[in-house]
């Protein structure tokens, strides 16, 4: 069973997406919808209809990941929030007093 073969409209879909992309960032989350994923979808209000299935998670990308929140136009309906960020990365440059001169 895959999520183009379920039957689920857009807003379905686009949740399963959001849950593929968190299980491609967090093992754990993937190992716990292979091993339970009634519970997760669950989770993100989604469930098979009677008598099928949970979808497979498709495979990772082979290439680098980017998830973006887009807009659609003028007049539409504003998207959600973003998710919380799951990664955030600091670079600090720090040079000790007297170590310039």
């Amino acid at each position: 069973m895959t999520v183009d073969t379920i039957g689920w409209d857009m807003t379905q879909r686009r949740a399963f997406g959001e849950l593929t992309a968190r299980s491609w960032l967090d093992t754990d989350f993937k190992l716990r919808y292979e091993s339970d994923p009634l519970s997760v979808l669950a989770e993100y209000d989604l469930r098979p209809a009677a008598g099928q299935d949970a979808p497979a998670l498709p495979p990772e990308p082979g290439t680098e990941l980017v998830i973006e929140m887009l807009t659609g136009s003028a007049g539409a309906v504003p998207p959600p929030p973003p998710p919380p960020c799951l990664l955030s990365l600091c670079f600090c440059i720090y040079t000790p007093r007297g170590a310039l001169r």
